[in-house]
């Protein structure tokens, strides 16, 4: 894998922990509780007691008078003092094992409330510690909410077992406890267990007619990038730039389409990337230009250098013009190619610029310009392995001025200043032509002048 790709993905793949779990930890322990110890109506309790399936102890008079003060403590966020009073209630004798587990259960919550998960985590056992001789939905609470407890201490092996044993004995479960379950896996580097995982979510999820949430997909595409799954992981891209198109996953597309060598997909990605505004940082544009001019699409290249200076998103430097130079070049624009290139050789240090530029200015028959880009060149330096062939391009735009003497001066300087061979022999050449034109010029001349 690109270690520029690398770079993009691992941060993103960390941070599905944080995501998840903050999803998972939604309506976690305060809702739950409070609920179960809010004030229920009669008609509300009967009702419940209907949907029981095991025969539990009643919940007598003396200890339900006990645990409505605690939650009116509670309500008034006095939580030491609603401890105080399921301390004592616990100290009772002769309770039995729904009134123990009930006044555990709001002990859970007043420790969550606190902060003190290890507390919290007590007082759930202490619930379980009453089962079957408690209503299943408290039983299932108490293992949903240690599950959830045991993750926020990293204990995943422990949250993973209480998940777990939740599923034994719930029906139906929603696509979130297997998100959270697939997280817990995650985090133990379980990767293989992840993707089947959330796909259960997203299957109740669908059958249940619930949207499937951005972060699953994040959690399968964070498994299948450790597992080093590429085609899973580009197939959950696809789906993501579909239903939540956001600018770093068409660059992650892009990047994986171009490691599976499926060059026409990766431009076209990026490419929809940026039409839809989304490129909108300096090497973000240079990436995707330097992407378009590497698979030979030099105009796009071009236009989208040119847009984002104009939008001025990318900077008028002498590296980015000549970018932008050699794109138009690329694309056959060579008048445009030429002032870009010329912007860029007056901005930079050196001469390979205004090299180039004469060189363009050759092509184009553009002698004079060619000869002065030339002086330019040389006069900035930093050429020297250039030298010949720059000599070669003055002296034959010289011999186009009819400049013969300094035509031949130009070719001169080229053979000292250069071994290469095949230059060598250009310059030698043209030196002899040019001088051969210059001696009929001049005997044109005499000619002429004995008239």
């Amino acid at each position: 894998m690109a270690k520029g790709l690398n770079r993009v993905m691992r941060p993103l793949a960390k941070g599905v922990a944080l995501v998840v779990l903050g999803t998972a930890m939604q309506g976690m322990l305060p809702e739950s509780v409070s609920s179960t110890f809010s004030l229920i109506p009669t008609a509300q309790a009967a009702e419940e007691k209907k949907r029981e399936t095991r025969r539990t102890p009643a919940l007598r008079e003396a200890t339900y008078k006990r645990l409505a003060e605690a939650q009116e403590l509670v309500d008034l966020k006095d939580y030491a003092g609603a401890d105080q009073v399921l301390v004592e209630l616990l100290e009772r004798r002769g309770l039995n094992a729904y009134e123990i587990a009930s006044a555990y259960n709001m002990r859970a919550f007043v420790s969550f409330s606190n902060e003190d998960y290890p507390g919290a985590i007590a007082a759930y056992e202490g619930v379980l510690s009453q089962s079957p001789e408690i209503p299943e939905a408290l039983e299932q609470s108490a293992l949903y909410s240690l599950g959830q407890l045991y993750f926020v201490q990293e204990d995943y092996t422990k949250a993973i077992n209480y998940l777990n044993r939740w599923f034994e004995v719930t029906e139906n479960p929603g696509p979130q406890p297997y998100m959270f379950l697939a997280q817990a896996y995650y985090q133990l580097e379980q990767y293989t267990k992840v993707p089947e995982i959330v796909q259960q979510a997203m299957d109740v999820a669908v059958a249940r007619d619930q949207e499937i949430k951005e972060n699953w997909w994040l959690l399968s595409r964070a498994a299948y990038y450790e597992l080093e799954d590429w085609d899973n992981v580009v197939r959950i891209l696809e789906v993501l730039v579909r239903d939540f198109p956001k600018k770093e996953y068409w660059i992650q597309l892009s990047g994986l389409y171009g490691q599976q060598e499926r060059g026409k997909d990766q431009i076209a990605a990026i490419w929809t990337a940026y039409v839809q505004g989304m490129l909108d940082q300096e090497r973000e544009i240079l990436n995707v230009s330097g992407l378009l001019l590497q698979e030979e699409v030099p105009y796009f290249a071009a236009l989208i250098l040119s847009e984002s200076m104009e939008a001025e998103i990318v900077e008028r430097s002498s590296k980015n013009l000549q970018m932008l130079g050699q794109a138009y070049q690329l694309a056959q624009e060579s008048d445009k190619a030429i002032p870009v290139y010329k912007e860029a050789a007056q901005k930079s240090d050196e001469g390979e610029l205004f090299y180039r530029l004469a060189q363009l200015y050759l092509d184009k028959d553009q002698c004079k310009n060619a000869v002065e880009a030339s002086d330019e060149a040389i006069k900035k330096g930093g050429i020297d392995d250039k030298l010949g062939d720059l000599q070669l391009v003055k002296g034959m735009c010289q011999f186009e001025l009819k400049e013969y003497a300094a035509a031949i001066e130009s070719f001169n300087k080229g053979i000292r200043a250069t071994e290469d061979e095949s230059d060598l022999r250009s310059l030698r050449q043209w030196k002899r032509y040019v001088e051969g034109e210059k001696a009929r010029d001049d005997e044109l001349k005499r000619a002429a002048a004995r008239g």
